[in-house]
């Protein structure tokens, strides 16, 4: 079974258990489910709070040691003191109970010459109010209060609730427009404690106008807490008074928590999106994928929920869709594991069969396989395999296989190269990607497998450049030279690994160095500031006088040949050892080995060569980083030749702004004809190069 057969299995299994829990969701264990919506938004209702309305107050009578009627006439003289004193409105959420005519005529004249007064529908003092309204707390099993109805079907007329009545009596602040639906529900969340004082405090008080002048007064006989009448998402416990103040300055402030008119059916939508979402994008993926993109989803609806009550005042159920997303993700991610588990069994058959020689079926097993580095090893052991058993059809077949359904995984397509025609290993390096090429071959990026580091691999194709009777020659003198360069220890030196030869091609194992040459600044539009050139080619001369004094000599110095890490400030020379593989020999194109324009005199003169000659080297590209221009140019190699050994270069100075006269004097003797006319060292070279520094513009 293949990956895509394998997800179209996953997505078939997962669609049956989410269609049987959308099921269960909505049948049988609905009330479950709803319990964890109701979580879901107890949690974020705790910390949204619903304030008081403005300016207001409960006056709390305590009933403790009085009768009904002490308590009734603690009412009434605080009913005379709220008009006395004009408060702007009062509200009676649980006033006394009245038991005969007599006592009811005794509260009219309080009720209508005073403030307005607001009491629930059902009592019998409400016809004499200014205005009444329902207070029906209806509470979820769990004992929480979480919503409230603001419209009361009544006789076949829909009447408000208590708040929503004393808000609507505000013609100056109406409520807004979600309010006056008939099914418009309110929810209740965190409840900002309104001002109280106790009614024996305001009684006594010489100044009663200070707590309740102007003021919305909530009269009650209901102690905090031993009279609660609710307990809110927030689990806090409330009287009547105060949720009835929560809900009231929620209304006001318009910071009442409702539900849309869409939100019903999108609450019902919502799961069943989520569960088709779930199925078309996480079989295949990992269990840490899975994981991930469940961990991110579920914060990111946990915020759109928040986000709406917080800022929106908008409820909207998650809890389910939030279920149904785990639900599915926990059976996505098992069967992951389940997909894992073969794919692990499948490499370790495939492992044992490619051990014991058994070919063909560790194909057939690692093709089970999902791409990964271990897989991408094992494959290109078998292809190698093959290749040993003289059958390169099925190596290619490896290969092919590799490339067309793992494609997509760039270590393991560079590792085996199915693309670029390089070799796929040399001794035993495994190349993983052109880096670059050069006159007489090509520098890979490659890994040593018993180390795990990575090199760069220059790799020259001995045998088709030089001749037989050369052959042997320049294959002894390219070991000495790498032998030689090996040596070589110096932070300003690529480092030489390891050489060898391999299916033909010379290689040289040598550090591999993030960056790029200065033949990138080059260019006359990217320069480096004059002080940087001199100092980059100062660390080129104290590194070639290190070498110089262990006996080698580059040959080939020039900006491709000095690569540049501007992050870490790291320069280095590389291609120690390779320019005298062919020095004095020519490649079929008949072309010098090396680059000519950056040649001593007696280099192209085929003469003995020294240090100086790569001092004049380094003289020719310093002249080219501040220049942007070598200091010989001509239109053929034969009067190139003859510029260098005869003519001198014109003056740096005269060219670029903030390069020293005295950069002139140093690169005229750099670039003396004569060896013996130049420095005496790069440890002199280096020295002046830092003397012009000190005056270069940066």
């Amino acid at each position: 079974m293949d990956k895509e057969q394998k997800d179209h299995r996953d997505r078939l299994i997962a669609l049956g258990f989410v269609s049987l829990l959308l099921i269960v969701i909505y049948g049988p264990a609905s009330a479950w489910f709803v319990a964890a919506d109701r979580f879901v938004y107890d949690q974020l209702a705790s910390h949204v709070s619903q304030p008081s309305p403005a300016n207001s107050v409960i006056v709390s009578i305590d009933p403790q040691g009085q009768s009904a009627t002490e308590t009734a006439a603690d009412y009434q003289q605080l009913l005379k003191l709220t008009g006395q004193y004009n408060a702007s409105r009062v509200v009676m959420a649980n006033p006394p109970a009245i038991k005969t005519e007599a006592e009811l005529a005794g509260w009219e004249p309080l009720l209508r010459n005073g403030p307005p007064v607001f009491l629930p529908s059902h009592h019998p003092l409400a016809p004499n109010a200014s205005r009444s309204g329902y207070l029906d707390l209806k509470q979820d099993p769990d004992g929480i209060l979480r919503r409230s109805n603001l419209w009361y079907l009544n006789d076949g007329v829909m009447s408000p609730s208590l708040p929503l009545a004393i808000a609507l009596a505000n013609l100056d602040n109406l409520p807004a427009t979600d309010m006056v639906r008939n099914d418009a529900i309110m929810f209740v969340a965190n409840y900002e404690p309104a001002a109280r004082i106790s009614a024996k405090e305001l009684l006594a008080s010489r100044e009663p106008a200070l707590h309740i002048a102007g003021k919305t007064v909530f009269i009650d006989s209901d102690p905090p807490l031993v009279s609660a009448a609710a307990q809110l998402p927030s689990r806090q416990y409330v009287t009547l008074s105060e949720i009835t103040a929560a809900m009231l300055g929620s209304i006001e402030s318009g910071r009442a928590i409702t539900a849309p008119s869409w939100s019903g059916m999108m609450e019902l939508l919502a799961p069943a999106v989520l569960a088709v979402l779930a199925i078309l994008l996480l079989p295949g993926h990992s269990r840490r994928q899975i994981v991930l993109a469940t961990v991110i989803s579920i914060t990111a609806l946990l915020a759109l929920e928040a986000l709406l009550l917080a800022v929106a005042h908008t409820r909207f159920d998650l809890g389910r869709p939030i279920v149904v997303l785990t639900s599915a993700s926990l059976v996505s991610a098992w069967l992951a594991g389940a997909v894992r588990d073969a794919a692990r069994d499948a490499f370790q058959r495939g492992s044992d069969f490619l051990s014991a020689g058994r070919l063909e079926p560790a194909f057939a097993e690692f093709r089970r396989c999902p791409p990964t580095e271990s897989l991408a090893n094992a494959m290109y052991k078998l292809s190698l395999a093959f290749e040993e058993q003289a059958q390169p059809e099925r190596a290619e077949a490896v290969l092919g296989w590799m490339k067309e359904t793992q494609g997509a995984t760039p270590t393991s397509t560079q590792k085996l190269n199915v693309t670029t025609g390089a070799p796929r290993q040399l001794g035993r390096y495994v190349i993983e990607k052109k880096l670059g090429r050069g006159a007489m071959g090509a520098v890979y990026l490659a890994r040593d497998p018993r180390i795990n580091r990575a090199v760069a691999l220059k790799v020259i194709p001995i045998e088709k450049e030089f001749e037989d009777e050369e052959l042997k020659e320049a294959r002894l003198r390219f070991f000495r030279e790498a032998e030689s360069a090996g040596r070589l220890t110096h932070p300003n030196i690529i480092t030489v690994f390891d050489c060898g030869e391999d299916k033909h091609l010379a290689y040289i194992a040598m550090e591999y160095l993030q960056g790029t040459s200065l033949t990138y600044f080059k260019d006359p539009k990217k320069l480096l500031a004059p002080r940087k050139a001199l100092e980059l080619c100062a660390r080129t001369a104290d590194a070639l006088d290190y070498a110089h004094n262990a006996g080698v000599i580059h040959r080939d110095i020039k900006p491709a040949n000095l690569l540049y890490n501007a992050r870490d400030d790291v320069l280095k020379i590389s291609d120690f050892g390779v320019a005298r593989l062919t020095d004095n020999n020519r490649t079929k194109t008949g072309i010098v080995l090396g680059t000519p324009m950056y040649m001593s005199p007696e280099q192209l003169g085929a003469e003995t060569l020294t240090g100086h000659s790569d001092l004049f080297s380094l003289g020719v590209t310093l002249y080219e980083l501040l220049t942007g221009e070598v200091p010989f140019k001509a239109t053929n190699i034969a009067l190139l030749m003859k510029k260098i050994t005869s003519e001198d270069p014109a003056p740096v100075s005269n060219r670029r702004p903030g390069v020293p006269p005295s950069v002139d004097t140093v690169l005229f003797k750099a670039l003396a004809k004569r060896p013996e006319d130049r420095f005496a060292n790069g440890a002199d070279l280096a020295m002046a190069l830092r003397n012009c520094a000190k005056y270069a513009s940066t």
